[in-house]
């Protein structure tokens, strides 16, 4: 899930020194970690929303590291759950929207204009996908297989236990099928 350079002994360390003011800590902990916080809020929120949300989620972890105890759940648990809770929030703000734009163009990729057309087409599909799942569903995949999460790590940002995550891990998988069958997509798995 992170960087394997960059252990959770490292990772507390830095928190303690950001915990103290220490913005430079602060800075590793969000070179860290942004990529995968972006990632997460990208497939559970609007394009036109995401650049913020992630500033937000930032933010919100600076004013609040105080309030991070490393009990029980890791640095990124805690990070996680801060972004879980905005997109909650954003979502009931724009609870009556029914259709999110599908504008998934990547301005990184320079390479083959067919695999930045199919990149482009396979993000669009597990987008519309994605949101066609309940709500739990969508956050489960997302960190599972978008994120690379343990079923472990899973728990402690949706506070269920390991079990109840593997359970909603097949049933939103098995939800997943249908909805890209629906969409005329076969399931290779």
């Amino acid at each position: 899930m992170i960087n394997k350079n960059i252990n959770s002994e490292d990772i507390d360390a830095l928190v303690v020194s950001a915990q103290s003011g220490d913005t430079e800590a602060f800075s590793s902990i969000y070179d860290q970690y942004f990529s995968h916080i972006y990632r997460y809020i990208y497939y559970r929120a609007n394009k036109e929303e995401v650049d913020d949300l992630v500033a937000r989620v930032f933010m919100k972890a600076w004013d609040n590291l105080g309030k991070y105890k490393p009990k029980g759940a890791s640095f990124g648990a805690w990070l996680f759950k801060i972004a879980h809770n905005l997109v909650v929030d954003q979502y009931r703000a724009h609870r009556s929207i029914d259709e999110i734009p599908i504008n998934l163009a990547d301005e990184r990729i320079s390479a083959d204009p067919q695999k930045v057309a199919n990149n482009s087409l396979n993000q669009v599909v597990l987008k519309k996908a994605l949101w066609e799942l309940k709500e739990i569903y969508r956050n489960v995949i997302v960190l599972k297989f978008i994120n690379g999460f343990s079923n472990q790590e899973i728990a402690e940002i949706v506070k269920r236990n390991e079990g109840n995550v593997r359970i909603l891990q097949f049933r939103a998988l098995k939800e997943l099928k249908v909805s890209l069958e629906k969409m005329g997509y076969e399931w290779g798995g």
